[in-house]
């Protein structure tokens, strides 16, 4: 849309007053030392010393029009109202508490909501700090309303755009971990031992009973690409990187048993930190979120095998998936998901636009601050009425091909054999599964994300675990044939991270959670130590049994 201002049908303005008006509106009243300063004053020096040719009385009548009056010209009535609305709820003492009742029913339309949420700040308002009669109030804001005679009123009115960042600081019964703190100030851009590390006692801290829920965020995500979780770190012990990487996603899932866990992945998300991720399914996207999982990009092709347990079994989600999605996700050499993506795939709960992605934050947040048993209800509640269409997805076009071509991979068919399959099929969409089926690295990271998916689906959850981390810190070390990657004489979860440099003594939170994070269960243990035992069981028929899966 162009920033040119002109004058329509049913405006009371000409063109040459909406352009001086909006002149008017954009001055720089900080160099002029009159941010604080009255309309009066305001008009009487753009007049004097900006443009002497305007009309004082038109400028006037046309911010009245807008509902910009000066403070002197502003009635009682809407001195109290105006307090009303710029009181901190989130930081009132018990409105929290009154919180359940916005969310209790299954109206979860902007207008409902925000009809009951405007009525509790009403109610606690006038119990609290002064009266206030919300009907009153509700008609004084509807013969009040700014008249919208402006055809370019988006252009200046602050509302709708969003503040820069959001003030997670002001809800108290929720733990904020923002990443942006916890990473290397000299190396951002990945996820050191020392930040994962950060990020796991952060997490502890989150069992206080006085956390309702907890938040993960980045401060930093800005900029054209904002990156909300880097790569993990691969230079160094990459081996010690990635048991730290596996203990946090372990702490973060045990975490979201206790309370609801939410991620706001503003931003880039990099393949090896999917685990962690996936570590709860409450995410909140917007349009700068992304992960480049394609088996092409470079991350992809140093960490490969993040979160294989959470993509095999990606149909236990809410949405509805076709067999052999994941297969498709993992064997495509350029896929980049998106939020769209990541929606359909029913691994988040919501998608609000990078624009107001503060501003919904905090609104999210304000509902995770009511307390429990309503906290997880009303927050995800919350996040419905942010979020808004994130657009059309790149899989669902593809499902016809998925069922025929990608679905058999699940059940023994190897990389090896689809490519021959696309190689008949004489399409370009087919033809660019050749290319990289010819590529060397990329078919070595398509044949270990594909045979390390069917080997845990027989998995309970922390064998998995377990197969995922050896298989990763032996591709790291150069193994790349799928049969040494995922052995069947693999060392329990416990043993495998037994060698902890960040040693802490647990907190005695939950009995059943330590001994579940201390190894496997002992079904999984006996099988492993003597597979040839259990030849006769189904392994299908206990799919359920997942002892960390949530």
């Amino acid at each position: 849309m162009s920033n040119e201002i002109t004058q329509v049908k049913g405006c009371e303005f000409t063109t040459d007053e909406l352009q001086r008006f909006h002149h008017y509106y954009k001055y720089d009243w900080a160099a002029a030392g009159l941010v604080s300063a009255p309309v009066g004053k305001r008009i009487q020096h753009f007049v004097e010393t900006v443009d002497p040719g305007i009309d004082s009385n038109r400028l006037q009548e046309w911010l009245h029009t807008m509902g910009i009056v000066d403070e002197s010209e502003k009635s009682e009535q809407a001195r109290l109202y105006e307090r009303f609305e710029n009181f901190d709820f989130a930081a009132a003492v018990g409105f929290n508490q009154m919180l359940a009742d916005v969310y209790a029913t299954d109206d979860v339309s902007k207008h409902g909501v925000g009809e009951r949420m405007d009525q509790a700040k009403a109610q606690y308002y006038s119990d609290n700090i002064e009266p206030l009669v919300y009907s009153e109030y509700k008609e004084y804001k509807e013969v009040n309303a700014p008249k919208p005679v402006c055809p370019y009123q988006d252009l200046w009115d602050p509302k709708g755009a969003d503040k820069e960042s959001a003030d997670t600081n002001k809800f108290a019964n929720v733990r904020t971990i923002d990443i942006a703190k916890l990473l290397d100030p000299d190396n951002v851009d990945v996820l050191t031992i020392g930040a994962i590390n950060l990020f796991i006692d952060a997490a502890k801290t989150a069992y206080d009973q006085k956390y309702f829920a907890v938040a993960v965020v980045n401060s930093r995500c800005n900029g054209p690409e904002p990156m909300f979780l880097p790569a993990l770190s691969s230079t160094g012990d990459c081996p010690a990187t990635l048991k730290a990487a596996m203990r946090l996603q372990i702490e973060l899932r045990n975490l979201n048993k206790t309370k609801p866990l939410v991620f706001f992945a503003n931003g880039v998300v990099d393949t090896s930190t999917l685990g962690i991720l996936m570590s709860t399914v409450d995410i909140v996207t917007s349009e700068m979120f992304c992960v480049s999982i394609g088996s092409v990009s470079q991350s992809s092709q140093k960490f490969p095998l993040s979160a294989l347990y959470d993509w095999a079994h990606l149909s236990n989600h809410q949405a509805k998936v076709s067999k052999g999605t994941a297969e498709y996700i993992m064997c495509s050499p350029d896929l980049v998901l998106r939020s769209a993506e990541w929606s359909t795939l029913g691994l988040g709960i919501g998608f609000v636009s990078h624009r107001k992605f503060a501003s919904g934050m905090e609104q999210i947040l304000l509902a995770a601050s009511c307390p429990p048993p309503h906290t997880r209800d009303a927050l995800r509640k919350a996040c419905a009425v942010e979020s808004v269409y994130s657009g059309p997805s790149k899989i669902n076009v593809w499902e016809q091909e998925i069922s025929k071509y990608f679905a058999p991979l699940a059940d023994g068919k190897t990389v090896l054999e689809l490519a021959d399959e696309l190689r008949a099929v004489k399409a370009p969409w087919a033809e660019k599964y050749v290319v990289f089926a010819n590529a060397k690295e990329s078919n070595n990271v398509a044949k270990a994300r594909v045979a390390g998916m069917q080997r845990v689906r027989g998995m309970e959850y922390s064998q998995a675990l377990a197969l995922e981390l050896s298989a990763a810190i032996a591709w790291t070390a150069g193994t790349t044939e799928e049969t040494k990657l995922f052995s069947r004489n693999i060392p329990s979860l416990s043993d495998l991270l037994s060698e902890n440099t960040h040693a802490t003594p647990e907190p005695q939170r939950n009995g059943a959670l330590q001994s579940e994070v201390a190894g496997e269960c002992p079904f999984a243990k006996m099988y492993r130590k003597n597979p040839e035992r259990f030849k006769h069981v189904n392994l299908g028929s206990i799919a359920d049994h997942h002892s960390l899966d949530l």
